[in-house]
């Protein structure tokens, strides 16, 4: 017996959210949500993703290439309105979930690391100096 979990695709999500969202800017804002949760493991990585600028930049342009691919298709079929452009928008889109980029990622997951210190008496001691004695 196989066990999955089925997660709605990333059209149909888009498609679920534009039904929703009043503006532009909350389809986009739940949409870079869900592709973060895509490239991340837990909320702490969330939320380092989510407050990256340079993630958040990387994702932004992709997602004007898409939107601009999308653009060149509907002006193959002018005709194209409503639902269907809705549609085809969604799935142009939705190929970003498919895109992550990689070093910007690893660089936003990465765990601060602050030097150790030891507490005397108020007085302020590296580790790194007591371990090279």
């Amino acid at each position: 017996m196989k066990t999955t979990i089925n997660k709605e695709s990333a059209a149909d999500f888009l498609m679920s959210t534009m039904e929703v969202c009043e503006t532009k800017q909350d389809l986009l804002l739940a949409f870079w949500f869900y592709w973060v949760e895509s490239v991340t493991l837990n909320s702490l990585e969330f939320q380092k993703v989510v407050a990256n600028a340079a993630v958040n930049k990387w994702f932004l342009i992709e997602l004007k290439k898409e939107e601009t691919e999308c653009r060149h298709l509907l002006s193959h079929y002018p005709n194209t309105a409503g639902k269907d452009k809705d549609w085809l928008w969604c799935q142009t889109v939705s190929k970003l979930m498919s895109r992550f980029p990689k070093a910007l990622l690893e660089a936003a997951k990465k765990r601060e690391q602050k030097p150790r210190t030891t507490k005397v008496a108020g007085i302020r001691i590296e580790m790194s100096i007591i371990n090279q004695n």
